[in-house]
């Protein structure tokens, strides 16, 4: 066998090697597809979702110096403000600052999933709520928690 004849007999063709690339990748999107529930993962980002506003409502609440309100449901949350620092009405949503056009509220709730407690949260200026909560997202099998320290306004 010539060093010629051995370079040819060695290795995979491109048109091989293309193959099992494709082979492979069908394979993978069908195998992964089935470890991922789509449910929980629109969960996880709901409750994230949910943290930050939680967050962002405290911070608000302290640069602004008007109490800021999280209202939460089984469906969802909603951030309020009052229409003049000094009321209390809570009419005005709070806008969004990701996407200004719209308020801060996402009441779009994974199914199967429900929020508890339905409750009020109102920070005052210095981003204090005055009660302690745990909010829970579960859907009975799956189960996502987060604190509100009512002394310090911490999330946690």
């Amino acid at each position: 066998m010539t060093i010629a004849n051995k370079k040819r007999s060695s290795g995979f063709s491109l048109f091989e090697f293309i193959v099992v690339i494709v082979l492979l990748s069908i394979l993978s999107v069908f195998a992964l597809g089935g470890l991922f529930d789509q449910d929980e993962f629109a969960a996880r980002g709901f409750y994230d979702d949910t943290v930050n506003a939680v967050r962002f409502a405290q911070k608000l609440a302290i640069s602004t110096g008007c109490e800021v309100q999280v209202a939460t449901s089984v469906s969802g949350y909603q951030l309020l403000q009052s229409s003049a620092c000094t009321a209390s009405d809570f009419s005005n949503p709070v806008v969004n600052p990701a996407n200004r056009g719209n308020s801060y509220q996402n009441l779009d709730i994974p199914s199967g999933f429900s929020l508890s407690p339905a409750t009020t949260v109102t920070f005052n200026a210095l981003g204090i709520p005055g009660n302690d909560e745990t909010f829970t997202l579960t859907d009975g099998a799956t189960s996502y928690s987060f604190n509100l320290s009512g002394q310090t306004g911490l999330v946690w």
